[in-house]
């Protein structure tokens, strides 16, 4: 029997009874999908009381419990399954009874083209890797993630996983990557429009509405913070998860989690090394654009809370007494505050910037801001075109067969937006003159980075008004100090403008 056909027919009718539902339901419940597990012969009583004595008008509700079931697995996604579950108790108790099948059924449709590094998030925790986390463990985690992916030893599929792996995966996808990839995407589509704006009108005039920062560049905070969600193609959107998932997966290995870090042996170019060179150097790129982006959040919320921290703020100076012990010196601080809290992963990202009200964020900051500590690892510094540098210069890896394929100016076509994306994409095919590149980061001009030109699709590329390879001309004319960087840390005799 189709199910789908049937299945788009209820979701039409239920639509109106689950919007009810929402506003019905108490608010500070958790996720179905991290909750301990339900005793199944409590789930089995209700459901078959519902069979036995229902006067429920839901089409849906008053099917048989294996055509719910059914339909329950085949719910294209883990946000329409959530809505659709919280939306009635029987579907609850249905899902409840059936979870292991449901859940594993929508998270193998759900993770399609990045469950590699789903899982690979998932074993880099503190209960998977231990704690102390010493330079051994770290090594041979990345060694098997590097055998993962080139298939030489298998990793478990969705539904190899244990229940719990695969529920603690779902309430990450759903309360993380998807609201930060969401955010992502307007961030860099913003970005996007307002680079494709300055190089169409030249700094010659400007839109209505639109104004320049004192430094010279789009002040697009209004234009990002009125966006509307981007429709992401499904290449876009596996491409964003991927970069999510390996960037959280850095810090799990080098920042500030549960576990104990031992004292490292690493330099910045080991990590280089041993992290970036897992990927090709366009999925670096990706990981590193969500640093900048990070970054950029942290900078705006740094920037509303500094005064309300700071030890001159009179609120720490009451009844004749000075009692500093809550505040932060954020302005004299800044970048040990900044690496220190970007290091403690994309949980936190997710939770700060869904925090509403001023208030709330300034208690909400007074728990969660972190000093950095001097054996974390940042993701700039490992993509910092020292680190890139010294990576050729100081290790006998080099050249690796990604360098010679650099060496040899092997050439790189775009061959389309497959999905899964297993290519480069167009932008950054076009970035090096459809050569290969094996370099990234500091060593490509920040305004190109910022517009997430990794992420899209040709078909985005193509719908803007601007000859794409001009306007990467004029971007790589406007830094010049990137280009000499790019060319004498690749000892290139030709220029990517060319």
């Amino acid at each position: 029997m189709c199910v789908l056909p049937l299945l788009s027919v209820i979701l039409i009718v239920e639509s109106i009874e689950t919007d009810a539902a929402e506003d019905k339901k108490p608010t500070g419940t958790r996720s179905d999908y991290s909750d301990p597990e339900t005793g199944e012969h409590e789930v089995l009583v209700n459901v078959m009381n519902h069979r036995q004595g229902s006067t429920s008008t839901s089409k849906l509700e008053n099917l048989p419990a294996e055509l719910r079931s059914q339909i329950l697995s085949s719910i294209p996604d883990l946000a329409s399954l959530r809505s659709l579950v919280r939306a009635s108790p029987v579907l609850h108790a249905q899902y409840l009874y059936d979870r292991a099948g449901i859940l594993c059924s929508c998270m193998e449709r759900e993770l399609d083209g990045f469950v590699l590094d789903a899982y690979a998030l998932l074993t880099s925790r503190v209960r998977y890797i231990g704690s102390p986390r010493t330079d051994e463990k770290i090594k041979d985690f990345l060694e098997g993630y590097g055998d993962w992916i080139s298939g030489s030893k298998p990793y478990l599929s969705v539904s190899e996983m244990h229940p719990s792996s695969l529920r603690w995966i779902a309430a990450y996808h759903l309360s993380v990557a998807r609201p930060l990839a969401q955010r992502y995407a307007r961030w860099a589509n913003a970005n996007l429009t307002l680079t494709d704006l300055e190089f169409s009108l030249a700094a010659t005039s400007l839109p209505r509405g639109v104004k320049r920062s004192p430094q010279g560049s789009w002040d697009d905070e209004q234009m990002e913070a009125g966006a509307s969600d981007v429709t992401l193609s499904r290449s876009e959107e596996i491409r964003i998860f991927r970069a999510l998932y390996r960037y959280d997966t850095f810090y799990h290995l080098f920042g500030q989690n549960r576990g104990i870090r031992m004292s490292t042996e690493f330099l910045r170019y080991n990590i280089n090394e041993m992290f970036c060179g897992l990927f090709d150097p366009w999925e670096v790129e990706a990981i590193g654009t969500i640093d900048l982006f990070v970054r950029e959040k942290y900078h705006k919320i740094f920037t509303e809370v500094t005064w309300d921290l700071s030890d001159e703020n009179p609120r720490f100076h009451q009844d004749g007494r000075f009692d500093p012990s809550d505040s932060f010196n954020l302005e004299g601080e800044y970048d040990y505050y900044m690496d220190g809290t970007v290091a403690r992963g994309l949980e936190l990202t997710s939770k700060l910037l869904a925090v509403k009200g001023h208030e709330n964020l300034v208690a909400k900051m007074e728990r969660c801001l972190t000093h950095s500590d001097e054996m974390d690892y940042r993701l700039n510094q490992v993509l910092s075109f020292v680190a890139q540098a010294d990576r050729r210069d100081e290790l006998p890896s080099f050249p690796t067969a990604r360098d010679e394929a650099e060496q040899r100016r092997d050439p790189l076509e775009f061959a389309g937006d497959s999905i899964p994306p297993d290519g480069p994409p167009l932008g950054w095919c076009l970035l090096w003159s459809k050569k290969y590149a094996n370099i990234y980061g500091q060593l490509v001009p920040e305004p190109f980075r910022r517009t997430g030109y990794v992420i899209w699709d040709a078909e985005r590329w193509e719908a803007l008004p601007c000859d794409l390879r001009k306007l990467i001309a004029k971007i790589w004319a406007d830094d010049p100090k990137t280009l000499e960087w790019v060319q004498a840390t690749c000892d290139w005799s030709w220029s990517p403008v060319e």
